[in-house]
């Protein structure tokens, strides 16, 4: 069969992709889910082979450019007065979870790949990057049980004040150690991260105070939305220019856009509400055709093993980070177990990784990972997140 158009691809991902969001919903799990989900199964291997489905030419752009409006959005929704409300727990916290994410996955996924021969072997380096996609954390997970619960307190407060800024740790984490290379020397390999990551904060700065001073004259929410997507596409296009980071640039953008905003942060981030769910729509969808279904069956342990040390670093690092702050035991014993939930900064940074130069094949297996962990992690985190905040009175009735 003749491979489809494009516009035709396009248009089966985003209506089956709708649908499947639609069915996610209707039974209580994340409408991602159910983009991924049709992405999936639209892989090369399973229907994408059957139809001829070809993204290669055209998919990667879309999904870049989709990944720097949510790495904006992550930004624009960081909450400074969540943050101020609990900082020293907050820092503690997310570095403690940021460092234990990273050390376990590293130091597990190297040692058991060197150790076990039935495992994929995976280098340090690799088991780095590998460490540093695991620290993201999605929010809507916490954010969504915390409102339908109506959920109050001290683990509440701290909760909110750590995923507004555990993605862009995240992020400057990722940023770093994917400028390491195994092939060139330490000082080289630190001054190239620390200029990748200067870089994107000075580029997404600069263009985040102009956009936000520039926002105030514009009145008509259509006419900011336009505003915004531009800037967004010049902090895209110089990153790619420079060798910068897409994610922190887009992300300082969204950031420093909203403090210079004059107005409140909630209408600021109206117009961009409309394309929020295409973006991510889209986004998800494509992610999903990357899936490699021999991959996947050939890693079913390496998933398992992924879920346990992440879940192991985030929990210990926390409960360790917010013991050197001085928090309560009640509030650290549970804290750690609201930070298992995983889906698009992580993606991204997996699909971002899978791309460099050398790291094709451990790419193509860390995006699947990624992609099957992110659906078990959303079946079980929005139980587990109801269970702590219950646990610690934060919750009341049922």
């Amino acid at each position: 069969m003749e491979g489809l158009s494009p516009v035709l691809i396009l248009g089966i991902l985003l209506t089956s992709g709708f649908l499947a969001g639609l069915a996610a919903r209707a039974v209580g799990l994340p409408r991602i889910i159910g983009y991924i989900i049709v992405g999936i199964l639209f892989s090369h291997g399973l229907l994408g082979g059957k139809f001829n489905f070809s993204t290669e030419g055209w998919a990667p752009v879309l999904t870049n450019i989709a990944l720097g409006i949510i790495a904006y959005l992550v930004g624009s929704e960081i909450n400074l007065n969540n943050l101020r409300k609990e900082e020293k727990t907050v820092i503690s916290a997310v570095l403690g979870q940021s460092i234990g994410a990273i050390a376990f996955l590293s130091f597990g996924l190297w040692g058991l790949s060197s150790i076990f021969s039935f495992l994929p072997h995976i280098n340090f380096y690799q088991a780095l990057v590998f460490g540093a996609v695991a620290i993201a954390t999605a929010p809507a997970t916490s954010i969504g049980i915390i409102e339908e619960y109506g959920a109050k307190g001290k683990l509440t407060d701290d909760l909110l004040g750590i995923i507004a800024v555990d993605d862009a740790i995240g992020i400057i984490f990722f940023t770093l150690i994917l400028g390491i290379s195994a092939d060139t020397a330490l000082a080289e390999n630190l001054l190239t991260g620390l200029k990748e990551l200067g870089g994107s904060l000075l580029l997404g700065g600069g263009l985040g105070a102009a956009l936000g001073l520039l926002g105030k004259y514009i009145k008509s929410e259509n006419l900011r939305l336009s505003m915004i997507i531009g800037f967004i596409f010049v902090a895209f296009g110089v990153s790619k220019l420079f060798d910068f980071s897409i994610l922190l640039s887009c992300m300082t953008l969204g950031l420093v856009s909203e403090l210079f905003y004059p107005r409140k942060q909630k209408e600021w981030l109206l117009p961009l509400q409309h394309l929020e769910e295409l973006v991510f729509l889209l986004f998800f969808t494509l992610a999903g055709i990357k899936f490699k279904l021999d991959i996947f069956l050939n890693s079913v342990v390496l998933i398992l093993i992924y879920i346990l040390l992440r879940v192991s670093g985030k929990y210990i690092g926390a409960y360790l980070g917010m013991g050197l702050a001085g928090s309560e035991k009640k509030t650290r014993r549970l804290l750690g177990l609201c930070l298992f939930p995983q889906a698009g900064v992580a993606i991204g940074l997996a699909i971002l990784a899978s791309n460099q130069p050398g790291f094709k094949e451990q790419g193509e297996l860390l995006v699947n990972i990624v992609l099957g962990s992110t659906i078990i992690f959303a079946l079980i985190s929005p139980l587990i997140t109801k269970y702590a905040l219950k646990k610690a009175g934060d919750i009341d009735g049922t």
